[in-house]
This record gives C-alpha cells, structure tokens and sequence, in this order.
C-alpha cells in the first residue's frame, strides 16, 4: 500500500476546506440525494461524499460502508485529490498502490473505486464524491461524465452554504447592532430623562420653594404687599405642583431608590381610579438590577396601565413582576369586552412595544381561563455595560 502524497498546495487546500466549516456538520438531504444519485447512475453498492482533513478523511454523506471517517493516510481519496480528473480504479488488486491495502484485504473487499474531485472556487480539491464496489468493473462515458457533473454540483452546494453562513452572520451582526443602538438610545434617553427630572426636582422646585419662603418673610402686615404676596405664593404653589407632576412624567419622585416595590408603589399612587382595585405582586431581588434597567420595568407597566385606565368597565388589574435569571412582567385585567385583535393594536401603538422589542424582550397576549386579559413582558436582564453606556 502506498500512503499519498500531500497536495502541492495543501495549506491553501486545508483553508479552503475548513472555510466551510462543513467537517462533522450533521447529515443533509442536499447532499445525501447527490450521493445518492452517484451511486444510482454507476449501479454501485456504495458511494460518499468525502472530505479530506489534515490526518482524516471525513464522510458528509455516505451509504454501505459502515464508518463515518478514516485515517487520511488509508484513504483512497487521499489519492484522488492529488489529480483534477476522474480518478478510477477498475480492480483495486493490480494496482500497487492498493494491492494490499487494508480495505482491499480485509472484510470490505473493496475491488472498484471511482471518484470526482470536489473542487474549491481557488482550484483546492477538498475531497470527492466516489462510488465503490466489491467487484472489478468498468465505468462508461455516461457514468463518467455524470460523476463529474454531480462533483461540480456538490462544489456549487458548498459555495452556496458559504454563502447562506456569510449572509446569515451578517444579519445576525446587523441585528446585533441594531439592538444594541435601540438599547443605547433608550439607556441615553432614560439617562437625560433622569437628569431633568432631577433639575425639576431638585433644582428648580427648591428655588420656588425658597422664593415662597422670601415671600412669607417679606410679609410686613401691609393689606396691599399682603394680597400680592398671597397672590405669588398661590401661583408658586401651583407652579410647584405643575413641575412634581411634570418631573414625574421624566422619572418617579423616588428618585433615588433602586428598590421595584417602592417605584412601583410610587407609580400606582400617581395612576390611582376610583373603582379601580389594582394589586402587585414583585418576586426576586431587584437589587441585582440596574436602576436604568428598573425605570424601564416602571415605564412599560404605566404604559399598559395608561390603556386599562381608558376602559369603562375595568374594576381589576393585577401586576406580577418575576425577578430571576430574567424578568418576567404579567399585568392582567378584567376589561373582557374588547376584542384580542385590538389588544394587539393598542400593543403596537403604544411605546412599550418599542421599548421591550429594544431590550431583546418579547411580549404576547394570553387568554386566561379566569376570564382575565394577561399581558406576558419576557426581558432579559441587559449587560450592564451596555444598558449603562448613556454615562459615557
């Protein structure tokens, strides 16, 4: 037995093969059909699909022979790569290069071997489609010229695999992208909504506050200096009012806390309905989550609660938020009248569908048996470098 040389180009070969990332990739039709073909037209027992590594000789596709890789060093198509052409071998017996070859000696009794190079786009024969027998025989011009076709067509479904790969792990990047631009776009909008509520709340109503407090000071017991001064001290009372309410619009007046329970609280306080019975329900440790990461939590559940609080007969909300190697929000209602298909509308129109989608989140509409409506929030929880990126 002779053991083949190696191709004159064998590092640019072995590039071009693993390119493809094909070696142990699971059974395809594509490939087995065209095997399967080869074995069909050349009325051959056996017939593969064939790769050849650096040590090893790989099958994609294989029937009658029961292994899934050889040695490279005991491969017959260790030797058919090193030509361009059909390589045939009509009787494995006469030929010195496999007279006594194990395949050839042993319980295989392999006598008929014939095989098309699989060529790369740069002219690298990266393995074959062969057929064998346990018989001599001869192949003619139809049978040879359909192996060759069928070698070229195994080329094209490589290049086409290639290419699928390339343009799926460019989808896959430009979606990677995108999400994370959505991600730093509301981590950035969170961020500047956060430093304005805090000017509001800080900045701007402690001024009122202490031009109220001048006010009062300055009052003299004048019946005139008194009627204005009640009269600045009315309207900065309701310009007060006027910037808690907007600066809660940005972010909950508690400001400071990372704890869910209490923003959450804060946010119900501010959406209180007579008739209205709404009960929470937090599970996990919220403390583990970003303060960013918690707001976004608050502002999709107000703006689900802002919608059932426009329905007349709603009389019942519950709001579940689970904490645990994700983030799982239920908020469900007894609003039963409107009909699922304009839930799903109200879903699309409404910024927390934006905002979940954003977070790598998914939410759906779930038709209790209760009689409830359930709107089911799946969120992951976000990379803190990239949720916190508006700090930069």
């Amino acid at each position: 037995m002779l053991v083949a040389e190696l191709p004159k180009f064998e590092d640019v070969r072995l590039a071009d093969l693993h390119l493809y990332h094909l070696l142990d990739s699971p059974p395809e039709k594509e490939f087995d059909e065209l095997r399967e073909l080869a074995a069909r037209i050349c009325n051959c027992p056996v017939s593969m699909i064939s790769l050849v590594d650096r040590d090893r000789q790989w099958y994609k596709s294989q029937q009658g022979f029961d292994v899934k890789e050889t040695g490279r060093d005991v491969a017959f198509c260790s030797h058919a790569i090193l030509h361009n052409e059909l390589m045939i071998v009509e009787d494995m017996t006469k030929d010195i290069r496999f007279d006594d070859h194990p395949f050839v000696t042993g319980e295989q009794h392999v006598r008929f071997y014939a095989g098309a190079p699989i060529v790369s786009p740069t002219g690298q024969n990266l393995g074959t489609i062969c057929v064998i027998d346990q018989q001599p025989r001869t192949l003619n011009d139809f049978q040879k010229h359909a192996l060759e076709i069928l070698s070229n067509q195994v080329t094209k479904l490589l290049e086409l695999r290639l290419k699928t790969k390339i343009i799926e792990d460019r989808a896959a990047r430009l979606i990677s992208l995108k999400d994370q631009a959505l991600q730093e776009f509301i981590a950035e909008n969170d961020q500047a909504q956060l430093l304005m509520a805090k000017e509001l709340h800080e900045n701007i109503a402690q001024d009122l506050a202490a031009i109220r407090l001048y006010l009062t000071m300055a009052d003299n017991g004048n019946e005139k200096n008194v009627q204005f001064i009640a009269a600045a001290q009315k309207a900065i009372r309701q310009v007060m009012d006027n910037v808690k309410n907007l600066s809660y619009n940005f972010s909950p007046s508690t400001l400071e806390t990372s704890n869910l329970q209490l923003l959450m609280e804060d946010l119900l306080e501010k959406n209180k309905k007579d008739g209205l019975d709404v009960e929470l329900l937090i599970s996990g440790n919220s403390s583990s989550v970003s303060f960013l990461q918690l707001i976004s939590y608050v502002r999709i559940t107000e703006a689900w609660l802002q919608v059932l609080l426009k329905q007349p007969l709603i009389t019942k909300v519950n709001i579940t938020i689970t904490i645990d190697a994700g983030v799982h929000i239920v908020i469900s209602d007894n609003a039963a009248d409107r009909w699922f298909a304009d839930k799903e509308n109200e879903i699309f129109r409404n910024a927390l569908y934006y905002r979940v989608i954003g977070m790598n989140g998914h939410l759906r509409f779930v038709e209790s048996a209760n009689g409830l409506n359930e709107l089911h929030v799946q969120l992951p929880i976000v990379k803190k470098e990239i949720y916190s990126s508006g700090n930069n």
